[in-house]
């Protein structure tokens, strides 16, 4: 439990001053084409190959040859072709993320937290919306019209679990994160990291239940038939609650429906909760979102947060501390979840073709005044 460049622009090297390449065109006239590794090597007098092992930062170049191609590279802004580099050496660096929708503040954060380890990583986040349906996920499963990059991270939603689970394999290495997911029938081809989702929802009940709270409310069951699969979110951390309930001996928790995981979604169903069940005194949500809309309501309605309702959300997003009063929330920790997928991600680009391997992300409590 835990209580709470600027880059100088440089010169251009004298033996390139003048040449009409490395200068900008005049206004108005069309961009010039990336020059290429063999202009590069042709004027400097050195061999594609010693170009291409400095585009790679392969060691076998001395320290003289390595600065004046690098230093060609600058002056003629050269950008290594995608295309070209798969073509080249099997790969591009480019790692799809395959997610529900960038509307939802976690989304966001998770994607950034991507993006930050795949540049660590030297490779690059090319970002695929789902949002589109089903349809739209089933893409991602058949590879896309065309193969997208070397690897995809795939965060299924409205996907049949019994789809995925029916798969041979995948058509490129492939980790999923999330849930919607059978762990004993996943596809050859893929791992899958994930957060206890029903552990961590029960040890956010804990806490309210060693707060003194009896009457727990869980906000976070959709009414959909995704909701309803046997490892949706919805589900699996309303199991949570409902364990540590049980094991405390405290009544079956309150659970009425929200229209969607969202701010706006929050608000109206806490609106009809308290007016439906007054002696609710603990509220858990489905997300840090719902939990926002919640803490509105209660404040609008004269409901006094901690002091006749608790709350607790789920995600740790980054307005979590910020709300009234401060959010009490679980922490997935999106950067390790990246940081572990991506590992897996890149073994299996690599080479790695062996059974799928399922592995737990580290999440935490983070206390704070809203169940302080």
């Amino acid at each position: 439990m835990v209580d709470e460049r600027a880059v100088p622009s440089a010169e251009p090297s004298s033996a390139l001053d003048h040449d009409p390449s490395a200068q900008t065109p005049p206004a108005g006239s069309p961009r010039p084409r990336n020059v290429t590794m063999r202009e590069i090597a042709e004027r400097l007098g050195v061999s594609i190959k010693t170009v291409s092992n400095v585009v790679n930062e392969r060691p076998n170049v001395g320290s003289a040859t390595r600065e004046r191609v690098q230093q060609a590279i600058r002056d003629l802004n050269y950008r290594p072709q995608v295309g070209a580099q798969q073509m080249r050496t099997g790969t591009s660096g480019l790692i799809t993320l395959a997610i529900p929708s960038l509307a939802g503040t976690y989304f966001s954060e998770l994607a950034q937290a991507f993006a930050d380890e795949a540049q660590r990583r030297r490779r690059s986040i090319m970002l695929h919306s789902t949002a589109a349906g089903r349809d739209e996920e089933a893409s991602v499963l058949s590879g896309f019209t065309r193969v997208l990059g070397d690897g995809v991270v795939f965060n299924p939603l409205l996907i049949g679990e019994d789809v995925i689970a029916g798969l041979g394999g995948t058509i490129q290495p492939t980790v999923f994160i999330g849930e919607h997911l059978a762990e004993a029938a996943l596809p050859a081809g893929s791992d899958y990291v994930r957060t206890d989702n029903e552990r961590a929802a029960h040890d956010a009940t804990a806490h309210l239940l060693g707060l003194g709270r009896r009457r727990i409310a869980y906000l976070g069951m959709l009414p959909t038939t995704e909701s309803r699969q046997a490892h949706s979110t919805s589900r699996l951390r309303l199991g949570g609650v409902r364990r540590a309930l049980t094991e405390a001996g405290a009544p079956e928790p309150v659970v009425p429906t929200v229209p969607t995981w969202s701010q706006e979604g929050g608000l109206s169903a806490v609106r009809e909760l308290m007016e439906a069940h007054p002696e609710v005194d603990g509220i858990v949500c489905g997300n840090d979102d719902l939990a926002r809309g919640v803490l509105l309501g209660l404040r609008t309605a004269g409901i006094g947060v901690p002091g006749q309702v608790a709350v607790i959300g789920y995600d740790n997003i980054r307005e979590a501390a910020f709300t009234t009063p401060p959010l009490t929330t679980i922490d997935p920790d999106k950067q390790a979840l990246a940081a572990t997928v991506l590992d897996l991600l890149i073994e299996r680009i690599g080479g790695y073709d062996g059974p799928a391997r399922v592995i737990e992300a580290p999440y935490r409590l983070v206390v704070r005044g809203s169940a302080g």
